[in-house]
């Protein structure tokens, strides 16, 4: 039983921090200065900022500053991201239960 646990547990937990990887990637690809402008942290004068996997959440900046947040592309990336994730951990614990 503990190796069904184990298994289910590492493959949710690897799918997880692949969405959280795919997340600072997307963050990083998205915007104009990378994420160093996300994090404020970059010299761009008038960098437009961009989160959110795989549904675009949050966006400012600008020459023309704008900025919004969208709460429910933000509930939906995080049901999108639980339900692969739990998904992967069942298929993980099938894969150990099968072999």
């Amino acid at each position: 039983m503990l190796i069904k646990r184990r298994s289910f547990v590492f493959s949710f937990g690897g799918t997880l921090l692949l969405f959280i990887a795919l997340n600072l990637i997307s963050a990083h690809l998205r915007s104009d200065c990378g994420l160093l402008g996300v994090l404020h942290m970059s010299g761009c004068a008038d960098d437009i900022r961009r989160v959110g996997f795989p549904l675009l959440v949050w966006e400012a900046g600008g020459f023309a500053y704008r900025q919004w947040f969208h709460g429910l592309a933000l509930l939906m990336d995080l049901v999108i991201a639980l339900g692969v994730s739990v998904a992967a951990g069942l298929v993980g614990r099938w894969w150990v239960q099968r072999t």
